[in-house]
């Protein structure tokens, strides 16, 4: 029997990477871990307030880090920060490793589920967020496009992407994979 592996959402600000997580955790029985809370956790701090006492590339470091140990571990699913798959080699170093799906949205859905305070999204928190999330996206897209699986999410609910992923990435049996459908209806109705 092959050992399960982790999967590993990537995508954009307001990509649904946080809310569907939990969904396809609680799906597959494995833990979920959201990076950029995890980083708050073990230091204390916000992630915008590590950007701006340590700078972008050291965030990133540790972003790199904390994202290595966690998938050193047991297999879990785990929802990356949005520029984390657009490091150089991070998504290639994972490929056949863990599950990588990206979790494509459009820039102005995005903004939409992000809300109207920009003040925790530093990068987005400019004169024209609109044109900053086009920019940014553009940038990432080739890194997230490394992923095998490509879900849209744009006018879908959380868990139909979850559903999704699940039937996509095949992580489970036909007969486990009901069992994960009937238990994301049943919490969700």
């Amino acid at each position: 029997m092959k050992k399960p592996l982790s999967v590993v959402l990537v995508g954009f600000m307001g990509a649904g990477k946080s809310t569907v997580g939990p969904i396809l955790a609680r799906a597959l029985g494995l833990g979920f871990v959201d990076l950029d809370g995890e980083i708050e956790r073990r230091l204390s701090r916000s992630v915008p307030t590590l950007m701006r006492e340590r700078g972008l590339e050291r965030f990133r470091r540790l972003e790199a880090g904390v994202a290595q140990e966690v998938l050193s571990g047991p297999p879990v699913v785990l929802a990356t920060g949005g520029g984390w798959a657009a490091q150089p080699g991070r998504v290639a170093s994972l490929e056949g490793a863990a599950h990588l799906v990206w979790l494509r949205v459009e820039p102005r859905t995005a903004l939409a589920r992000i809300g109207e305070d920009l003040s925790g999204r530093p990068l987005l928190d400019v004169a024209d967020p609109l044109a900053a999330a086009r920019a940014l996206l553009a940038e990432r897209t080739p890194h997230y496009a490394r992923c095998a699986i490509r879900i849209d999410t744009d006018g879908r609910a959380p868990e139909e992407v979850a559903g999704e992923i699940l039937r996509r990435a095949e992580l489970r049996g036909s007969e486990a994979r009901a069992s994960s459908q009937r238990a994301l209806r049943i919490g969700f109705d």
